[in-house]
């Protein structure tokens, strides 16, 4: 009997470029009855050994695939059965053969052109990426409520305030921002909340923001493990930058980005996305969406 499948072309990418197909192709499938091949994660990388990188990018060593169809069922469907681009699905006749639907990751503008289609999906994505996740790397509940602040460095460029404000993506924000959003918010909620802070920096390009009361870093762990983190704040600062994309997407976190740098937007309530700069006041609606995520936040924490 022939069977529908589909299968996630992951490409050499980073962590968050790379999971927009395999968030695609889960939702498809879950649409269309079919079975899901694993994502092949093993992609040996060179490049973040070079540049001294703190994340090393090995994500076969992340994840098991879960639920999915693997080796060597994998391989002999890729290499027997038909396979059709993801765009064109909708319009292929299944003429009773096997057939693998392809979903693969745009190099330029992914999230715009993708992320449509699993906006909306957060909550059973994100126990889908929990459940392919090794046990090891997923998070212990926070013991109290706190935010989240991405600083995203390696190997973004230089800022360039012309740049960003266009909406060009990719680069190192000021530390002053990361710092002047975390006051502005917490002067907004009347507390100075916990604060950790998630980066790639070293603690000497952080120190400014690591000064400020009541604030510090996550402890070591692998890129998973600090996403997954993220999804438990209750409210993220956060970079031009797809990983804390995903972690908002997955807890519906309120987040706050530079202007233009959002990517896209991911809450489903858009009253939780907002931006800031020049010391402008957040909004209200915004500050209500982090103080209910906070309260919530807070009793799941009385239970654990």
């Amino acid at each position: 009997m022939a069977h529908l499948y589909g299968y996630p072309d992951i490409g050499r990418f980073g962590l968050g470029h790379s999971m927009l197909a395999w968030a695609r192709c889960e939702v498809w499938c879950r649409n269309n009855d079919a079975q899901m091949l694993g994502p092949r994660w093993f992609r040996p990388r060179i490049g973040p050994y070079l540049r001294r990188e703190r994340d090393k990018r090995e994500y076969f060593r992340l994840f098991d695939n879960k639920g999915y169809v693997g080796e060597p069922w994998r391989t002999a469907l890729l290499a027997t059965a038909r396979k059709v681009p993801a765009e064109a699905a909708a319009s292929v006749a299944y003429d009773g053969r096997n057939t693998v639907v392809v979903f693969k990751n745009a190099v330029g503008s992914n999230f715009e052109k993708h992320f449509h289609e699993v906006r909306g999906h957060g909550p059973v994505l994100y126990d889908a990426f929990r459940r392919i996740t090794r046990k090891k790397y997923l998070p212990e509940a926070p013991a109290a409520p706190f935010l989240a602040v991405h600083v995203r460095l390696g190997d973004f460029s230089r800022f360039d305030v012309n740049r960003a404000e266009v909406g060009t993506h990719n680069q190192r924000l000021p530390i002053e921002w990361y710092c002047d959003s975390l006051v502005a918010l917490r002067e907004a909620l009347g507390t100075n909340m916990r604060a950790r802070v998630f980066s790639d920096g070293d603690d000497t390009e952080l120190a400014p923001l690591l000064s400020l009361p009541d604030v510090r870093r996550a402890n070591d762990a692998e890129s998973v493990t600090h996403m997954l983190e993220m999804t438990q704040a209750s409210a993220i600062i956060g970079a031009g930058s797809n990983f804390n994309l995903w972690a908002a997407f997955f807890g519906q976190v309120p987040r706050i980005t530079y202007p233009n740098q959002a990517i896209v937007a991911v809450n489903d309530d858009p009253a939780r996305e907002t931006s800031f700069h020049d010391e402008a006041p957040l909004p209200e609606v915004f500050v209500k969406q982090v103080r209910t995520q906070f309260t919530n936040r807070e009793k799941q924490s009385e239970l654990t």
